[in-house]
């Protein structure tokens, strides 16, 4: 496949079903997430979640569940890639509790999910051709 592993984060708020944001993640990536809760700034206990996704079963189900963004992700590849070959998504956490996969912008205002898709790059390799290879 060409990924290493893919690290997901979120945060959910107290106010919000914590159980039912964790299925939606849970369905996203086919993996349990780690919640850590701690208190917000204003008061309220904010979960922290996160997962790594290293099962290449489990790595291919969520790059088909991107599927519908593919184009986007080629397309944008020079300013979501960084230098360590990692590709950098956030996902609207609220479509995703609909089960929909939706790609935001970094000045959307809307909960997110943040994710960084770590690539297999080696000497003689290019990153854009094992991009193309993953979502081509």
């Amino acid at each position: 496949m060409g990924i290493l592993h893919v690290h997901a984060a979120a945060t959910a708020h107290e106010l919000q079903d914590i159980d039912l944001v964790t299925q939606a993640l849970e369905w996203l990536t086919e993996t349990e997430w780690n919640a850590d809760m701690t208190t917000s700034y204003h008061g309220p206990r904010v979960a922290m979640l996160s997962t790594q996704i290293k099962k290449n079963k489990q790595i291919e189900s969520f790059v088909e569940k991107l599927r519908p963004h593919h184009p986007t992700i080629l397309s944008e590849l020079d300013t979501r890639l960084d230098e360590n070959n990692v590709i950098h998504l956030r996902l609207n956490l609220e479509s995703v509790i609909g089960q929909r996969v939706e790609l935001i912008s970094s000045t959307d205002k809307d909960p997110v999910i943040k994710v960084r898709i770590k690539l297999a790059v080696y000497p003689g390799q290019e990153i854009d051709e094992i991009a193309t290879d993953i979502f081509g």
